[in-house]
C-alpha cells in the first residue's frame, strides 16, 4: 500500500523512533535499528486515523498523521479479535536476540499485515529469505500488498504447513503452549527460535531457544514476561494450564535447557509439555548469553 506523500520530517521522526525503540535493546544491533528507521509502519496499518490500544480499550488518533504511530504502542488490526500490530520495543528486543546475519533464512509465524516480517527482511538483507505465515485471510491479503516489492519475502496463507523449510531462525508472534515439533525440526543445527510461551490466559514469557547440534537438546532462556493472543493450534494440554503459575513462582526465570521427549530428571524439571520439558540445568555446550 504505497503512500503518495508523507508529512515533512517523517524520515527524521522514524529515525528517532528507531533509536528509542531498537537502540536500547540488549544486544544492540545496528541492523535492527536501521530496519526500524527504514520500514514505514503506517503502510502496514491501513488508512488513518488509527485505533491505539490502551488500558481501557482503544483510542482513536486525532487524525491520519503518521507521527501518532511512531511511539511504543499497539495499533489495532482487528480490534474485535484483539489482533494488533504489536509493541515495537518488545519485537525489537526479540529480533535483536535472534542475532540474525545477512543471508540467513527466517520463518515468521503470525505475520499479520507484514510490518515485523518487513523488519526481518531488512535485517537479513536481499541475500536472505523470510517466509511469513498468517492464518487470518484479510490480514494475508493486506500483507501480500504491503510486501509485494520485497523479493526476499514469501508469504504463506496459513499458520505454517506440517513441514516447514529449513531455517536459521524462527520468530513466532502469537502465544503457544510449547515449542511445536515442526519448529524444532525446521531449525538448522545451531538455529534460533523465539516464541511467546503463554498459558490459557495469554500470559507467559518470551522464550529464546538455540540449537546445540543435538536435535533433542536446546539452550533456552527467558527474555521476560509477555501477553499475546493465542496461536491457532498452539495449545498444549499438559503445559498450557501451568505456564502462568510457572512464571509467577519464578520457575521460568531459571530455565537453561529445553529437552525433547519426557523428563529424565524430575529434580531439574521446571515445566513439562507434550513431548518436551524445560530444565534448570545448563547444557554442556551452552555459552553464557552476551
Amino acid at each position: 500500500m504505497a503512500l503518495s506523500s508523507q508529512p515533512d520530517g517523517l524520515d527524521e521522526i522514524r529515525r528517532d523512533f528507531a533509536e528509542r525503540i531498537a537502540g536500547r535493546t540488549r544486544p544492540r544491533d545496528p541492523r535492527v535499528i536501521a530496519a526500524f528507521a527504514t520500514v514505514p509502519r503506517e503502510r502496514f496499518l491501513g488508512p488513518g486515523p488509527w485505533l491505539i490500544r490502551s488500558a481501557d480499550g482503544y483510542m482513536r488518533t486525532p487524525d491520519a498523521n503518521p507521527v501518532h504511530i511512531y511511539r511504543d504502542i499497539l495499533v489495532a488490526l482487528e480490534p474485535l479479535q484483539r489482533i494488533n500490530n504489536g509493541q515495537p520495543s518488545l519485537h525489537a528486543a526479540a529480533i535483536a536476540n535472534l542475532r540474525l546475519k545477512a543471508g540467513e533464512t527466517v520463518l515468521h509465524v503470525g505475520a499479520g499485515t507484514g510490518y515485523y516480517t518487513a523488519i526481518l527482511a531488512e535485517v537479513v538483507g536481499t541475500s536472505g529469505q523470510v517466509h511469513g505465515y498468517e492464518i487470518e485471510h484479510r490480514l494475508v491479503s493486506l500483507a501480500r500488498t504491503n510486501l509485494a516489492e520485497r523479493a526476499n519475502v514469501t508469504l504463506h496463507d496459513e499458520a505454517g504447513p506440517l513441514t516447514l523449510p529449513q531455517a536459521d531462525a524462527i520468530y513466532v508472534s502469537a502465544g503457544a503452549g510449547g515449542p511445536q515439533r515442526r519448529w524444532l525440526h525446521a531449525l538448522n543445527p545451531m538455529g534460533r527460535l523465539i516464541f511467546p510461551l503463554t498459558g490459557d490466559n495469554g500470559s507467559g514469557v518470551m522464550l529464546l531457544v538455540r540449537g546445540t547440534g543435538d536435535p533433542q537438546v536446546f539452550e533456552a532462556r527467558c527474555l521476560g514476561p509477555v501477553q499475546f493472543i493465542p496461536l491457532v493450534g498452539g495449545h498444549d494440554d499438559i503445559a498450557s494450564p501451568h505456564i502462568a503459575a510457572a512464571w509467577t513462582d519464578g520457575r521460568l526465570a531459571r530455565v537453561r535447557t529445553l529437552f525433547a521427549g519426557k523428563p529424565v530428571e524430575r529434580a531439574s524439571c521446571l515445566l513439562e509439555g507434550d513431548g518436551w520439558w524445560l530444565s534448570s540445568h545448563a547444557t554442556p555446550q551452552a555459552t553464557s548469553p552476551e
